[in-house]
């Protein structure tokens, strides 16, 4: 009966030992699942904060969009406005130019002296 007794508590040992080593691998795959949802919720979060960077970003694009349109139609408008300005100054200088060389000295006396007058009128109704 010795050998039956000394039989009988052998195999509880290695039993103990297994359910040891269970309880550890359950313990350990639970630390590892623990540790793979906190990753995931800070994936998450992270992706959030992506997430809302880009629709920021995204915002900005458009806003900045719809100022470069706006500038390029003031732009246009600008071009458009300087052309007919040049239009008009290219034909005051061709009616100067033919004055110029149809008229005495006496005429282009009064020209300066009249130009002369309304600079000096123009000044005194800015500055006033």
């Amino acid at each position: 009966q010795a050998l039956g007794t000394s039989s009988s508590s052998a195999p509880r040992v290695p039993d103990e030992r297994q359910a040891q080593a269970n309880r550890d691998n359950e313990a350990f795959l639970e630390r590892q699942r623990q540790e793979q949802a906190q990753l995931i919720q800070q994936q998450d979060q992270d992706l959030t904060l992506f997430s809302q960077s880009a629709q920021r970003l995204r915002e900005t694009a458009q806003a900045i969009n719809v100022e470069l349109q706006d500038q390029q139609k003031m732009l246009e408008e600008l071009d458009e406005d300087i052309d007919k300005e040049t239009e008009k100054l290219n034909f005051v200088m061709k009616r100067i130019g033919r004055l110029l060389k149809t008229s005495d000295n006496k005429q282009l006396c009064l020209i300066i002296g009249l130009v002369v007058l309304m600079l000096v009128l123009l000044f005194l109704v800015v500055n006033s």
